[in-house]
């Protein structure tokens, strides 16, 4: 029996970060990239907190739990920071496509002012 995993990172929304769950950039308690959630063909999930600063909870018989890592399922309570949701809500947020690409005006290191010349054995300019 051949399980499939898709591993997803949830943050916040910004305009330098793109995890694969986006959260509206008003959630200030949540992190940029907060918690990776692993999400089986069965339904059943784990979720690990990736160094947040407001903490990864899970709810267990109407309590808030910090973790660092544990199993869940899609409808288990869980909070990032203060954003309490499930897997299955969290979900609806999934990026679908990849990020835009960035201009190439970012990507290409500036030219120094030279003045541009002939190269005398193939003709074109440099």
């Amino acid at each position: 029996m051949q399980v499939t995993l898709e591993v997803l990172v949830v943050g916040r929304a910004s305009a330098c970060s793109h995890p694969d769950i986006e959260l509206p950039a008003s959630e200030d308690t949540v992190g940029r990239r907060h918690a990776e959630i692993t999400v089986g063909s069965g339904g059943d999930c784990y979720i690990v907190d990736l160094g947040s600063s407001n903490g990864t909870f899970v709810s267990e018989n109407g309590k808030w739990r910090s973790i660092q890592q544990s199993s869940a399922t899609l409808s288990t309570p869980i909070r990032l920071g203060s954003y309490e949701t499930t897997i299955s809500s969290l979900l609806r947020f999934r990026r679908q496509a990849a990020p835009p690409p960035l201009p190439t005006a970012f990507l290409e290191k500036p030219q120094p002012n030279r003045r541009r010349r002939r190269n005398p054995a193939t003709g074109e300019i440099e």
